[in-house]
């Protein structure tokens, strides 16, 4: 029996998609948000069903990496046709299972939709999109009521970035000369 879990018990962290069915036996490729799953085999990850009021838990029975996805077999999904049933469901965990990080460190669901202002208190907009270019992750923020080619760019370095509230979704930053030009 399929033990669901509704969206008011916990945290959901979207951390991937389900692509393809691949084969006859019930695999199907799945594309991470980090590049690699989240959780080992005989673990569970969730599907959202019922426009996320529910989440319905599958054990991870078999993984293997394919290129830029992996091949996952869900126990209880033994056949191409269930596999295929499950093409383009978003997988997530709850914010238990992820690994704590350390101080200044934080995962993409926690900074995504963040609202970031300067120290002099200027409203910048909400962080829309996290990119790496570099060495660095990259910061894209829409301003309020902006449009594309609006964004502004933060890079995510300790010279700009100086607080972070998870709590409160606010972060504060220096910009650099000519950053908000």
């Amino acid at each position: 029996m399929i033990k669901e879990r509704s969206n008011k018990e916990v945290e959901w962290v979207e951390c991937g998609k389900v692509g393809r069915a691949i084969g006859l036996k019930g695999e199907c490729a799945v594309y991470w948000n980090n590049a690699e799953c989240p959780v080992d085999v005989d673990e569970e990850i969730f599907l959202a069903a019922g426009n996320k009021e529910k989440y319905i838990p599958y054990k991870i029975a078999a993984l293997r990496k394919q290129g830029r996805s992996s091949v996952v077999r869900f126990k209880d999904i033994t056949d191409r046709e269930a596999a295929a049933s499950l093409t383009g469901s978003y997988l997530y965990i709850t914010s238990d299972q992820l690994a704590e990080l350390s101080s200044g460190h934080y995962y993409s669901y926690q900074i995504l939709g963040m609202d970031v202002e300067t120290e002099d208190g200027r409203e910048l907009g909400k962080i829309v999109r996290i990119f790496t270019a570099g060495d660095n992750d990259v910061y894209e923020v829409m301003p309020s009521g902006g449009k594309s080619g609006d964004e502004i760019l933060i890079p995510a370095i300790s010279q700009v970035v100086k607080k972070v509230d998870v709590d409160k979704k606010i972060m504060i930053i220096d910009p650099l000369e000519g950053m908000l030009e």
